[in-house]
């Protein structure tokens, strides 16, 4: 909703980040990059998420004259299909081949272009959780979790000062994002829903393998909070196979950004609003 007529008004934008079992808004001041606030919402027994999701959607907290900008996070599974071959046409066929539970009659197959990726990420969006927003806000943009904190990772793997090649390893709320890059492109991706190191050692060094890494040369990196609970243990397990190990706080993706410190906020949504606005 445009801001007009008032030039002491300072420009806000609203985050969504849906997810399966709630969703959380998060504030933000456009000009400083600053969190001006965020709230979590489960989902309510006997109130479906879209009801939900319009229900707070009408508080003045989250819809004023104040806010302009209105970014959808959506986190579901997803897959990605190199931007060169990728149809529209064939968009659909291809999530309910990849993600055969996926219900496309309450869905809708979205894709996220990613251009500095040279890839498309597809994913389903609910069509009720969509139409909540729009009637709110219709100019809202929408886009899949994964991919924001892959354009991050390109980009931070870009700047990094070593010659070798860097297979990245993220621990996020949800578990863990696998990234490698080759030559500027997005080379492998892939994440799985656990927390326990031995499982994310175990598909971190299958990727690293079928990748033909070099355990002596190559660099695996971890980006987690350094508060994070088994990051020790998962530092000295990759260790015993790996020979360059390092670890960096999510902020340092951003280097400079105060919304990058703001340690309530999920690091793939730090990455939509910082690749974006």
């Amino acid at each position: 909703m445009p801001v007009t007529g008032n030039k002491s008004f300072s420009p806000l934008s609203l985050s969504i980040r849906m997810r399966a079992d709630g969703f959380s808004f998060f504030v933000c001041d456009v000009q400083s990059n600053t969190l001006i606030r965020g709230a979590h919402f489960e989902a309510s027994e006997g109130m479906s998420l879209a009801d939900k999701l319009r229900q707070e959607l009408g508080n003045p907290e989250y819809f004023n004259r104040q806010i302009d900008q209105v970014y959808v996070l959506v986190c579901t599974p997803s897959t990605h299909v190199p931007l060169d071959v990728f149809s529209r046409d064939e968009a659909r066929d291809l999530l309910a081949f990849t993600f055969p539970e996926t219900n496309l009659m309450t869905s809708r197959v979205a894709y996220t272009i990613l251009p500095e990726l040279e890839s498309v990420e597809l994913f389903a969006l609910d069509r009720e959780v969509e139409d909540a927003v729009l009637q709110y806000y219709p100019t809202a943009r929408i886009f899949a979790s994964r991919s924001m904190l892959l354009e991050r990772l390109l980009r931070f793997d870009g700047d990094r000062d070593v010659d070798e090649n860097s297979f990245y390893c993220c621990l996020t709320d949800e578990g863990v994002e696998l990234a490698q890059f080759a030559d500027g492109r997005l080379r492998y991706a892939n994440s799985f829903d656990t927390h326990e190191p031995a499982n994310i050692q175990y598909y971190a060094l299958n990727a690293w393998q079928m990748l033909g890494l070099d355990a002596e040369h190559d660099h695996l990196v971890i980006i987690a909070e350094s508060t994070r609970q088994h990051l020790s243990a998962l530092q000295q397990g990759f260790s015993l196979y790996v020979r360059h190990v390092e670890h960096f706080e999510p902020s340092e993706l951003f280097p400079n950004v105060a919304l990058a410190r703001e340690r309530q906020m999920p690091l793939d949504l730090k990455a939509l609003l910082l690749n974006r606005l």
